[in-house]
This record gives C-alpha cells, sequence and structure tokens, in this order.
C-alpha cells in the first residue's frame, strides 16, 4: 500500500518525529468532520460534551452468555480476592455490550448508572441490589487505583474520588438507547476489549456507533479467574476470548463480518495485536494510549509463536502520551503493516477512556493534568475515526492531512512508517515449490529484496521450512542448502543460520564452504540472543565435530 504522507521527510530518521508540532492555525474550528449547531449539542447528553456525533442514532443491548466447551470462573478483584458467585458447569461467562446504528426514537434512555451496574454482573448475571452496590464500590476503588498510578507518572495531585464523585455520574444519560430497533442493513464492526467493560469505555462506543459502526466491548478473563493475568499465557487465553466474542457477534444479522477493526486501551492493545496475529479476518487496529510501544508488553508477544512481523500486516494507529515505559520504537519491527503514530504528550493512559470526558463532571478525576483532557479526548477521537474510514469504510480523505492536523490543539507530533510488501505465507510458498520447484522460492526472495524488504523470510521460517522439506523431497540435501543460503543472506550474524548452511554444505559436499560457515558458527554462537542454553550446547559439539572431521 502506497500512502500519501504529510510528514514523509521523517520517515528515514528514526528519531525526528519527536521534532515534529503542527502549527495551531486560524480560529476556524468547524469541525472537520462535519457541522454540529449549538443547539444541536445542547440536544444530546451532556455526557457526549461536544463530541461530533455522527448521523446515527444509537442503539445499545447486552448479550449474557457461556462457552459451554471451558469452564466458569470465579469473580477476583485487582487485588485477587476471590469470590465464588460462579456455577462452573454452566461455562465460561461472557457479558457482550453492543452499541449499534438503529431508528430514531426507538428503545428506553438510560442513565450511565446503567453501565456501571453491569461491572457486578460479569461472572454472575443476576442483578441483585448486593450485585449493584457491589459495582458501584468497584468503580470507586478502581477509579481511586487508576488515579493513584496516574498522578505517580505525571507527578501531580488530585482529591479522592467519593460516592458522592460517583453518584453525579450515575445520573448521567447516554447516548445509547436500550434495545433500540437496528437499522436494516449491514455495518462494519469494532471491537473494544476492555476489563472495565462496559463502564470504562461506552462514550468511545456510543461515539463510533454514531459513525455506522456496531461496536462490541467485553471484559477478558484468565484461566482460572475474571482477572486478566498479565502474562503470554494471559494474552493467548484472551485471544480465546476474543474469538469466541467475535463468534457471537457474526452471528448478528446488522453485521459485516468483512470489516472488523480493534480499537484497544492499556494491555487489551496487545490483546489487539496477538489476536491479529492469529486472525487475517481482522482489517485494522487503533491501540488508544495502549501497552503495545512498551518493551514489557513486546516481551510478553514475544513469548507467543504466533507474534511474529509476518502475521501482522493490518494497519495500526498507536496514539500515547508521554511515559517512561512508552517508545513507538517498540513497534517498528511490525514492518509488513502501515504504523501511524500521534502523540498526545499531555494527556495520560485512562484519560482516553470515559475519564477524560468525566473532567468535566469531576474535575481533575485522575489527577492534574497539563492538557485539556476533554479536548484531548476529542482530538484523539476524531484520529480514531477518521483512521477506522479510512482503513476499514474505504474513505479517501488522508489520516495525517495537514489541515485537519492543524486543527487538533492537543496533538504534538505525529509521523508514519509504511509497511514493506509482505512474503507469500508458508502454506503458498509449499504450494509454490510444489509446482515450480525451488527455483520459485528464489525468485520470490529475490523480488522482495528488490522492493525494500531485505529479510523476507522470518527465522522461524527456515525451521519450519527445513522440516517440510526434510519428508521425502529434499533427499540429497540440495534444496535445505539452498534455503540456508538464504538465510545467509538475511541473517549473517545468525549462528543458527550459519551452522545449517555449514551442516548442509558439508552434506552436498562443498567442504570449504562447510569448515568457512562452521568457524563462523563457533565465533558467534555464544553471543546469539535467539538460542537457549541447550541449543547453544548442541550447536558447539556438532560444530567441533563436524570441523574435526572435514579438516
Amino acid at each position: 500500500m502506497k500512502l500519501t504522507l504529510y510528514n514523509k521527510n521523517v520517515l528515514n530518521s528514526m528519531y525526528s518525529y519527536k521534532k515534529i508540532r503542527f502549527p495551531i492555525v486560524l480560529s476556524i474550528l468547524i469541525v472537520l468532520n462535519g457541522c454540529q449547531t449549538e443547539q444541536a449539542i445542547n440536544e444530546r447528553p451532556a455526557m457526549m460534551r461536544d463530541l461530533v456525533l455522527g448521523d446515527y442514532a444509537v442503539g445499545y443491548k447486552t448479550i449474557f452468555t457461556y462457552d459451554q466447551t471451558r469452564n466458569g470462573v470465579p469473580y477476583a478483584d485487582w487485588d485477587g480476592n476471590l469470590t465464588n458467585n460462579h456455577r462452573p458447569e454452566l461455562g465460561r461467562q461472557f457479558q457482550i455490550n453492543v452499541w449499534y446504528p438503529a431508528e430514531s426514537g426507538s428503545g428506553d434512555q438510560i442513565n450511565y448508572s446503567h453501565y456501571v451496574y453491569l461491572r457486578g454482573r460479569q461472572t454472575d448475571f443476576g442483578e441483585s441490589e448486593e450485585q449493584k452496590e457491589s459495582a458501584k464500590q468497584m468503580f470507586i476503588e478502581q477509579t481511586q487505583g487508576l488515579g493513584n498510578v496516574t498522578v505517580g507518572v505525571l507527578g501531580s495531585t488530585k482529591e479522592d474520588f467519593t460516592s458522592e464523585h460517583l453518584n453525579q455520574l450515575l445520573e448521567l444519560e447516554v447516548f445509547g438507547r436500550l434495545n433500540a430497533t437496528p437499522l436494516k442493513g449491514k455495518f462494519p464492526v469494532v471491537i473494544y476489549p476492555n476489563g472495565g467493560s462496559p463502564a470504562f469505555q461506552s462514550i468511545t462506543c456510543e461515539y463510533l456507533a454514531s459513525h455506522g459502526y456496531v461496536v462490541v466491548a467485553f471484559t477478558t478473563k484468565g484461566r482460572f479467574s475474571s482477572g486478566m493475568e498479565i502474562s503470554t499465557i494471559g494474552l493467548e487465553v484472551a485471544v480465546d476470548d476474543f474469538e469466541f466474542v467475535l463468534g457471537k457477534v457474526s452471528e448478528q444479522s446488522n453485521v459485516n463480518m468483512d470489516k472488523v477493526a480493534i480499537v484497544a486501551n492499556a494491555i487489551s492493545s496487545s490483546v489487539g495485536a496477538a489476536a491479529i496475529s492469529r486472525n487475517d479476518k481482522l482489517k485494522a487496529l487503533v491501540s488508544l494510549e495502549g501497552g503495545l510501544p512498551s518493551a514489557f508488553e513486546q516481551g510478553l508477544l514475544n513469548e507467543s509463536v504466533f507474534y511474529t512481523p509476518e502475521n501482522i500486516t493490518a494497519p495500526i494507529l498507536i496514539i500515547y502520551s508521554s511515559h517512561p515505559s512508552i517508545d513507538p520504537e517498540y513497534t517498528f519491527h511490525l514492518k509488513y503493516a502501515d504504523r501511524y503514530y500521534a502523540q498526545f504528550a499531555n494527556m495520560s493512559e485512562w484519560t482516553m477512556l470515559n475519564y477524560g470526558m468525566f473532567d468535566a463532571f469531576v474535575p481533575n478525576i485522575l489527577g492534574e493534568h497539563k492538557g485539556n483532557t476533554q479536548k484531548g479526548f476529542k482530538e484523539a477521537h476524531q484520529l480514531v475515526l477518521r483512521f477506522l474510514d479510512q482503513e476499514i469504510k474505504g474513505k479517501t480523505d488522508v489520516l495525517f492531512e495537514a489541515t485537519f492536523l492543524n486543527a487538533l490543539t492537543e496533538l504534538d507530533s505525529t509521523f508514519v512508517l509504511e509497511g514493506i510488501p509482505s512474503p507469500p505465507n508458508i502454506a503458498v510458498l509449499k504450494d509454490r515449490f510444489m509446482k515450480d520447484g525451488f527455483d520459485e522460492i528464489e525468485r520470490i526472495y529475490a523480488v522482495l529484496k528488490e522492493k525494500g524488504n531485505l529479510q523476507p523470510y522470518s527465522k522461524s521460517f527456515y525451521k519450519d521450512y527445513r522440516s517440510w522439506l526434510a519428508w521425502q523431497k529434499d533427499e540429497e540435501y540440495i534444496y535445505r542448502q539452498r534455503l540456508y543460503e538464504l538465510g545467509y543472506d538475511s541473517y549473517p550474524e545468525s549462528a543458527r543460520m550459519n551452522y545449517y548452511l555449514a551442516y548442509y554444505s558439508m552434506m552436498v559436499g562443498e567442504k570449504a564452504k562447510a569448515i568457512r560457515h562452521y568457524k563462523t558458527t563457533l565465533s558467534l554462537v555464544e553471543n546469539d540472543p535467539d538460542l537457549t542454553s541447550s541449543e547453544r550446547e548442541s550447536i558447539i559439539n556438532y560444530s567441533k565435530s563436524d570441523l574435526k572431521e572435514l579438516e
């Protein structure tokens, strides 16, 4: 995909993006996604503030369902305390919240309390007063906790979030109308996983639904409780939950399952990346103040066998603030995806949830920020919508177009990294070999290099393809030697690539080449980060043994 880039001059400089700032142009902020009169703004719920809503009325419903292939789990609070208010035999519990374009005037008006009370119905689908009180207390404790983390990062101060503050929020009307009649037709889908669903991200969901999306929110869980595990296994379990929800969504009559995107905050952005690496049905990802561009979450993702750059080709929008753990460079390796970066330096992680707008009702709810959190929320969501419209609906507006960006006063910088051509998947490469021989594998490699992909095949590809060739396709070792010629060309500093090129060169009788690459292997093996200690020991022993025979 060739992009029209506003900041094309920064593509070849890894660090120059930090210097970009767009001048503020005039005061002609008639919002770029369409005009809304002051009267129209005043007529809609106060919670939506001056967000530029779309042309659709919004319906809302909750689907309570079970995955009967897995046992149910107990509720766990953020400290790990368990409440066994579940029946395991019913299945794994799913509360799936859906916002959608609806017939105007249909459905029932509800308050924000409806979303908050659903927090008490994640593992027990009942609706008791006790569950409501539990949900309220949960919201207070979690809001207080998020605020404490935020002020720690910002170095600012905040007041305690109290039940009086919560009661003020509970009474606010929301934009979605309960069980409204869905409009006929099929709409693109946005999945928004979040641990506080639906109370944390409802404004985003209503906003996108008003612009013609079916938006689905749910809470990911862990293996043994409602709390998601912060680990590689936790990410994989969350992706399993994601896939279950995706299947349930596909049963709805108003969804276009060929146009599915993910929006995610915090660690859920890494859940989104993990999901995309396993399912190419997913067409775009928005990391909305997510942890995807952090060393910690990349470390979790890299432990997954699915998470390799060639498995991630969907475009990604990464919206981030100033945080000591966040750096866009941690996503630069996702080279096959078009990546758009937008920094709102004076925002913070959870102000991109409802909290950014709640500052209007409970000032500094998460602590005092240097920026205007309501403006930052609004402007970031304009970017999210523009990105989704471009990538999912196929609209032609350029995401980082200058006039559009100049109107975003809380935005600090943007840059774009274009994806490079990706290789065919391994099934296609097997097919090409069977039809056209190994010359075709080498031809594809050369074409990709000419187009700027200097490492066309991943390291893991060579292992998998080698094993496949070994089964009655390469009795003379010729193809495997040619395979590792390509591997060495891409990864000359890899001990493993040198070792296998040496071994297969020895097997085809190229003694000098085998000796040269065995010696190179031994010079690299101790410091090769890709090797386990046992792999390192085996390579050293075999290399020395073969060298002894060859010399």
